[in-house]
């Protein structure tokens, strides 16, 4: 393999050195095999099959000798979230009543991988049934963070990120619920892309939340982001449009943005958008009053409702058949236990909330928020991702001390900023920003109005271009 061209290679480098014929899709299998068999104590893998893997490399590398038309990710390898249908695999959903439960199709965002010539390269680690923060999984092993031992990877797809980060592998796809791609993402430094609603196709996907959860894909870098992105929207793969940042007015929200924010978060982004400002991007203060607590009346209604009133359909298709209650007796998370409590009792007090929060307080969201980008002019919304950098917690329900104040319910504090975007639809990305003093990573996160998913994936990378290189963790890399 040519030296500095291997899994840690940029994806659009790696995909320029397979169709030049410098590199063979068998040989970057192989190099990332061995990168993800050195670091299994990073537990971001479920599950992997080397010969099933090495085959399709080798089929690739056929076809392309062959004289086939490439696909845009011909070759390349791509792991996938274990929530996420995958033939040949089971879906576990990372909860031990799913083992060995296999899938009778692809998810559809696999497909599209799939028919674009991709490799995948296993299924990632997650927290239990994407229901959480840290990717503390008590059956398949904490992810662990690549940048320090005891800090948290972030969740649900905590997996995925720290594969990508820990350059086992070149890219990934999660599924983003509440913050799922997006928050791992800013944990572990690389960058990550919630869609806008119906920009990819669902489905296959394990539990069940059509109306907010979506695939996401992960990516050390914009441009490889945004060819995963026109290859899962089913849009062929060109050059993002090119932005100024003069060109750029961009919100930063007042309020609870601001309240309770970790002072190394603080100062990383102080700096983020200075450049910004310096390179003569506008940047206004913008309130949003009452926009996480409406935002709370719309999220959790439908999460609860749709994920236990979707488990029938999704089990229908898997085999061997596998009950509801069964599954449900083996989850080790209390908090997925009791989310996933098939109780009918429990369904009939959760469906008002659920009509409400779709009928009413659904379409409210939306229409502040496009108000809020219509009335000020705005490209896009800036704020920290998560307002602290990854920390140390035994489990979502741990309260936290952020800069000596005590801070309680970390599930809800992580995700603060990242539950109104799936409420709403709206496309929402993740770009390292910096790192903490204490060399942790810390996100900035752009948000976009509905449907402008390409051109926020162009100011990311203005402001990529703008921060320059972002290095790797210490861990993992070689």
């Amino acid at each position: 393999m040519p030296d500095q061209l291997d899994t840690s290679s940029p994806i659009a480098r790696l995909l320029a050195a397979l169709a030049a014929g410098e590199l063979s899709a068998e040989a970057l299998a192989r190099d990332m095999l061995a990168r993800c068999e050195r670091h299994r104590d990073l537990h971001a893998l479920i599950a992997q099959d080397p010969a099933q893997l090495l085959e399709a490399a080798r089929a690739a590398d056929r076809r392309r000798a062959a004289g086939e038309p490439p696909g845009p990710l011909h070759g390349l390898p791509i792991l996938v979230k274990d929530n996420i249908d995958v033939l040949g695999y089971a879906t576990t959903a990372g909860t031990p009543g799913l083992i060995g439960v296999c899938p009778n199709a692809d998810a559809p965002v696999v497909t599209r991988l799939r028919d674009a010539g991709a490799i995948i390269a296993g299924k990632a680690n997650l927290h239990e049934l994407a229901v959480g923060g840290t990717s503390h999984n008590e059956h398949f092993g904490h992810v662990v963070n690549p940048w320090r031992t005891g800090v948290v990877a972030g969740g649900s797809s905590g997996g995925s990120a720290v594969a990508v980060a820990a350059r086992l592998v070149p890219a990934a796809l999660g599924t983003d619920t509440n913050g799922s791609v997006r928050g791992p993402c800013s944990f572990n430094g690389i960058a990550g892309l919630r869609p806008s609603f119906g920009r990819y196709p669902y489905g296959g996907i394990f539990p069940a939340t059509p109306t907010r959860d979506t695939a996401g894909a992960m990516a050390v870098d914009i441009e490889g982001l945004a060819i995963l992105d026109a290859v899962l929207a089913g849009e062929p793969v060109a050059p993002l449009p090119a932005i100024a940042p003069g060109e750029l007015r961009l919100g930063q929200p007042r309020g609870d943005f601001e309240t309770l924010v970790d002072s190394r978060t603080a100062a990383v982004m102080a700096a983020a958008l200075d450049r910004l400002r310096e390179a003569g991007a506008r940047i206004v203060p913008v309130e949003l009053p009452g926009l996480h607590a409406l935002a709370n009346r719309v999220a959790w209604p439908i999460s609860a409702y749709e994920a236990i009133v979707g488990m029938p359909g999704i089990l229908a298709g898997r085999r061997p058949l596998t009950r509801i209650g069964d599954i449900v007796a083996k989850i080790a998370s209390p908090v997925a236990r009791q989310r996933f409590n098939p109780d009918p009792a429990r369904l009939a007090q959760l469906e008002p909330a659920w009509r409400e929060a779709m009928a009413a307080l659904r379409p409210r969201l939306q229409a502040q928020l496009a108000a809020c980008f219509r009335d000020q002019g705005l490209d896009a919304l800036v704020f920290p991702t998560t307002p602290f950098p990854a920390v140390a917690i035994a489990d979502d329900s741990a309260d936290m001390v952020i800069d000596g104040r005590h801070v309680a319910g970390g599930f809800g504090y992580f995700i603060r900023n990242l539950v109104y975007q799936s409420a709403a639809g709206i496309p929402s990305l993740s770009v390292p920003a910096g790192l903490a003093s204490d060399s942790l990573p810390v996100g900035i996160n752009f948000d976009g109005p509905l449907d402008s998913d390409r051109r926020l994936l162009a100011i990311g990378r203005v402001f990529e271009q703008l921060r320059g290189p972002f290095p790797a963790p210490g861990k993992g890399v070689r």
